[in-house]
């Protein structure tokens, strides 16, 4: 491990969809608490439910004398260029050294041609590398083919100078002195080696290997063909220090062999993982999938996103103190008794925190009913404008408990204590480098996090 910190920079912390929805921020009716509140700009805690499309920026600091730092981009979605306008400045960022691509949806792909921006006539770089699997690529050449061809450009031929480099799945590869081990480990063998090349309408160049290893595939919901076959996206591990895993609904032993071979006999700083709901999806992690495997991978702490509207952050971040605060893996939550004190939160600007009826947002509401309603899941208050921590809080535990019964993790496999906080946009998280280095901005520094080293 370095005794120089890297930065991870998240750009984005929620679903597809990004937050607040439009649905909810023209009702004032019925939409929900999470949406409306960032009406009210003066709110700090309201503005965390301000989230973009799951991405994030690694920064990695010179390696020798006269070098500069070097930013990884990963992924480049729908609100990428929002996201920059108000991120880059912030953080002192400008040049984009690579461009990592977990995946060809749209929330992960759409803001590559907002790159131009970078390097439109050398405005900051004369081009960007793209880092990214022989099927992202596929997807990428349908849906811009005038990126991937300088031939198919059409207009003014304003178009983003971008490097195309495909990477096999099943092999680790090194950026800018960091080890990169993709996730999940894909059967694939190519000829060659890592080469460079100006796109001009050749094939992508290879980051290849000569040998294959089993399929191992990091699961993000399926197709819907008869019968649904699987939908694979990367996750990462950088060094041996931040494991991001942005959008998953299954991780299969095979992957599992890989983290425990790269893993063997150090703990991970950092793990950032997704947690789309309380609930399973069917293309994203549960509460009760996401802190399994933070339970298993034993990081120090431990970032949930990839949320959806109608759960707010201060209902998350509740939540997630209550599960740090758990005794055991074991303990069920049906009783609010013991749960954290929530703040108050800043009042709404009509001044009842989002209801239309006077009611406060945070009102408690009594235990909930042994088969929760969906709203319980969601705000924990049958008026989609109000909120209740303890419901809420007390569904969550029950799903992690729920989940980790029906998915017991083998002897001597991780469990016990553990971190874990929800992310939100712009954050900071440092690892590696010194002891009181390591942290966040939003939560603190000086290491910290709880949890077992083992995985299993």
């Amino acid at each position: 491990m370095s005794d120089v910190p890297l930065d991870l920079v998240l750009l984005g912390t929620a679903t597809s969809s990004g937050l607040p929805a439009v649905q909810c921020l023209t009702d004032p009716l019925n939409g929900c608490h999470c949406c409306r509140s960032t009406l009210d700009k003066s709110d700090p805690l309201a503005q965390k439910n301000v989230r973009r499309n799951t991405s994030a920026i690694l920064r990695i600091p010179p390696t020798q004398d006269g070098d500069r730092e070097r930013t990884i981009l990963i992924d480049c979605g729908k609100t990428f260029y929002s996201g920059a306008v108000e991120h880059w400045p912030r953080h002192g960022l400008r040049e984009i050294d690579a461009v990592l691509l977990t995946h060809a949806h749209a929330d992960a792909i759409l803001g590559l041609d907002d790159l131009r921006g970078w390097t439109l006539r050398g405005a900051i770089q004369p081009s960007i590398p793209i880092y990214l699997t022989q099927e992202t690529f596929n997807e990428v050449s349908r849906a811009f083919p005038y990126l991937t061809s300088l031939g198919k450009a059409t207009g003014g031929g304003d178009v983003p100078a971008l490097t195309w480099h495909v990477f096999d799945e099943s092999e680790p590869f090194e950026l800018f002195g960091v080890r990169v081990t993709p996730l999940p480990v894909g059967q694939c063998t190519r000829g060659g080696g890592l080469r460079s090349r100006e796109m001009a309408g050749e094939a992508p160049l290879t980051l290849s290997f000569s040998h294959a290893r089993a399929p191992a595939t990091v699961h993000h919901g399926q197709f819907f063909t008869t019968p649904p076959s699987p939908y694979t996206c990367l996750g990462f591990l950088f060094n041996t220090s931040i494991a991001y895993l942005s959008d998953v609904s299954h991780i299969p032993p095979a992957v599992w062999a890989v983290l425990d071979r790269e893993l063997a006999g150090t703990r991970l700083d950092a793990l950032v993982v997704d947690c789309l709901r309380i609930e399973e999806f069917t293309s994203h992690f549960g509460v009760g999938q996401a802190v399994q495997t933070a339970r298993r991978l034993g990081a120090r702490r431990n970032y949930l996103l990839g949320f959806g509207h109608r759960t707010s952050h201060a209902l998350w971040l509740a939540l997630c103190e209550a599960i740090s605060s758990s005794s055991s893996s074991s303990s069920s939550s049906s009783s609010t008794s013991s749960l954290p004190a929530v703040p108050s939160p800043t009042p709404y600007p009509n001044g009842t925190n989002g209801s239309t009826n006077g009611t406060p947002a945070l009102s408690r509401a009594a235990p909930p009913p042994s088969a929760p309603a969906a709203w319980e899941l969601y705000n924990g208050h049958p008026t989609p404008s109000l909120e209740d921590p303890a419901v809420f809080v007390a569904r969550g535990l029950e799903a992690v408990a729920r989940w980790e019964a029906e998915h017991p993790l083998r002897e001597g496999g991780g469990g016990g204590g553990v971190w874990v906080r929800p992310a939100v946009d712009g954050m900071r998280v440092r690892v590696e480098g010194r002891e009181d280095e390591r942290g966040d901005d939003e939560y603190g520094f000086g290491g910290g996090g709880g949890g077992r080293i083992g995985r299993g």
